[in-house]
């Protein structure tokens, strides 16, 4: 009988000497922007789940998790709830929670330049540095954004990117959870939510990956009031995974994990374009062409931003040729800066995104508007500085080269016919098409919505098809054609190369749409479904004839860095975007 009990014990023992290590990672995803404009609920989502959370995990350390917030969530916790941030920053000092910050506005970034999410990030980590608070290398983004972009946007600044199983899944089968993200040639590591769990050393399991305001509330459901039963459910779960086995660690930690294990190897990862969480709804064109609530002006409120975001650019570039020139410019730049605060605030994904309300579409709105009153401003004061007289400034925004020209040539850019065939649908439509140059032609769409309201522009593409992922606009990519859905794209420096001899380049700061490459039918889609009271839309193309290297330049002269014409007659400033021809 001693035996038998003594083998018994044996087995168990060994059973557990050589049970594989299971670890759990949690994300906290706070927004403040939940409902965009709205501080009632924003007030409501700190005191009713935020500082809740906060105090569970306060009475209990074995659990380790990752809270990501907007910078302009904590610059908000430092004004008005103290109490919070301070119970944060003992959780993070004591190693319990990890710390994810990177946007300073909760922004669908995947559809502007690199710039704007790195001037995002820079405001971030001032205001960290104001409260005393350290962020992990972990980057995480609003709607779960992800975009091999971000491997250049990033660089220097964070070591991986975390997503959720989607876009992959949507696009792929299995994968790794960590992977090489290349792109042109940056790389950075992507720890990958679709990645396999049961791995051969350990295995691992997320304890919570979900919006913040879930672990304890019923978000829109319950008005953002607190919930006891689904409070209960969140904290059972991580009571079942202690009970387990599995061991709480931080997504940094589990990444170390990993990349000490011996026997795994950390593969390239392929191709996938931007995305988002739930990729069902398309991704990228839920924000950028879909209409869910009736109220919602995606391509003007994006191109909003885009349009907002030259005139900044402008008013910097002028700035610095003012402190060239000997003048002082101290308040002009702190001008600036809170310029760009209300422009990332204006870029924000929920005036566009999944049904918002009327108070989320009109906050873009109010922001640029915002920001507009501060340029105001600015060019007020340039306009005491510098010169004034007949004469005009060309800015370039990329090198910031001001030159002075005596007079500007009219364009005299002729009518022509479309160099390529154009698919539209619509109640009514016009084209206007200008030649510029004798490879270059501008092309303005006009349409009126149809009794669904769906409007489509489409342009026929071959078997391959090369763009800029979001954030990524120095690079051009393949689309890769083995993908299970037809991909969609933000195109944000606009450029697309159709495969042939043609490229477009959508201006968009005109109306900023997402393209979807519907493969079968070899055809690259515009699509913005118009509610009742926006009846019509514009969008403006340059179509490009030869080489996709000098279409996708341009189309950075033209979006990413325009170039401008300044005017400083009879005591006004006045700007206009021109056409980069040799510029």
């Amino acid at each position: 009988m001693i035996k038998k009990y003594l083998v018994f014990f044996l087995l168990i023992l060994s059973s557990s000497l050589f049970a594989k290590p299971k670890y759990a990672i949690g994300l906290f995803h706070y927004n403040f922007q939940y409902v965009a404009g709205d501080y009632r609920i924003e007030s409501r989502i700190v005191k009713e789940s935020l500082f809740p959370a906060l105090q569970f995990f306060e009475k209990h350390p074995q659990y380790k998790v990752d809270f990501e917030f907007q910078g302009y969530a904590i610059e908000t916790m430092a004004q008005e709830y103290p109490e919070v941030l301070e119970l944060l920053r003992k959780l993070i000092e004591r190693g319990q929670i990890e710390l994810v910050i990177a946007h300073y506005s909760d922004q669908f970034f995947i559809a502007y330049p690199a710039l704007d999410l790195q001037k995002s990030i820079e405001l971030s980590d001032e205001i960290l540095e104001k409260n005393n608070l350290r962020r992990s290398r972990v980057f995480f983004g609003q709607e779960i954004q992800y975009s091999p972009g971000l491997a250049y946007a990033l660089k220097g600044k964070y070591d991986v990117v975390v997503t959720s199983s989607d876009p992959h899944s949507y696009y792929r089968d299995r994968t790794m959870p960590l992977v090489n993200v290349n792109y042109g040639d940056n790389s950075i590591l992507g720890l990958i939510g679709a990645g396999d769990k049961n791995l051969k050393n350990f295995e691992w399991a997320w304890s919570f990956l979900d919006d913040g305001e879930v672990f304890n509330t019923l978000d829109y459901n319950s008005d953002f009031y607190r919930v006891p039963e689904q409070e209960k459910k969140s904290i059972d779960h991580f009571k079942k995974l202690e009970e387990e086995g599995f061991e709480f660690v931080t997504m940094s930690e589990l990444v170390e994990i990993i990349k000490n294990d011996s026997d795994y190897e950390i593969i390239d990862y392929p191709f996938i374009p931007e995305g988002t969480w739930n990729m069902n709804v398309c991704g990228p064109f839920m924000w950028m062409g879909r209409q869910r609530s009736g109220v919602e002006t995606d391509g003007i409120t994006r191109a909003l931003s885009y349009e907002l975001r030259g005139e900044i650019l402008v008013a910097e570039k002028l700035i610095e040729y003012a402190k060239s020139l000997g003048n002082e410019v101290i308040k002009l730049f702190e001008l600036l800066k809170e310029a760009w605060e209300h422009l990332l605030l204006s870029e924000v994904s929920d005036s566009s995104g999944w049904t918002p309300w009327l108070v989320e579409v009109q906050y873009t709105e109010n922001e640029v508007a915002n920001a507009r009153m501060i340029l105001d401003k600015i060019f007020k004061e340039l306009n005491k500085i510098l010169p004034s007289n007949d004469k005009y400034f060309e800015v370039n925004t990329k090198t910031g080269k001001v030159n002075i020209i005596d007079e500007y040539e009219k364009n005299n850019y002729s009518d022509d016919y479309l160099p390529i065939p154009i698919f539209i649908r619509a109640k009514d439509f016009n084209v206007e098409v200008k030649k510029i140059s004798e490879n270059t032609h501008k092309v303005n769409i006009f349409c009126t919505r149809p009794d669904d309201g769906a409007v489509e522009i489409a342009f026929e593409t071959s078997d391959k098809i090369y763009y800029s992922a979001g954030t990524g606009e120095e690079t051009i990519a393949e689309v890769p054609t083995d993908l299970k859905h037809d991909p969609a794209m933000t195109l944000s420096n606009g450029f697309l190369s159709l495969g042939n001899e043609y490229s477009i380049i959508k201006d968009c700061s005109v109306e900023h749409l997402a393209v979807t490459w519907r493969q079968n039918e070899k055809r690259a889609v515009f699509r913005e479904e118009l509610n009742k009271n926006n009846p019509s839309m514009k969008m403006t193309f340059y179509v490009v004839k030869g080489d996709k290297e000098y279409a996708h330049k341009l189309a950075n002269k033209i979006n990413t860095w325009p170039v401008f014409k300044i005017a400083n007659v009879n005591n006004q400033i006045t700007f206009e975007k021109i056409f980069p021809l040799n510029k």
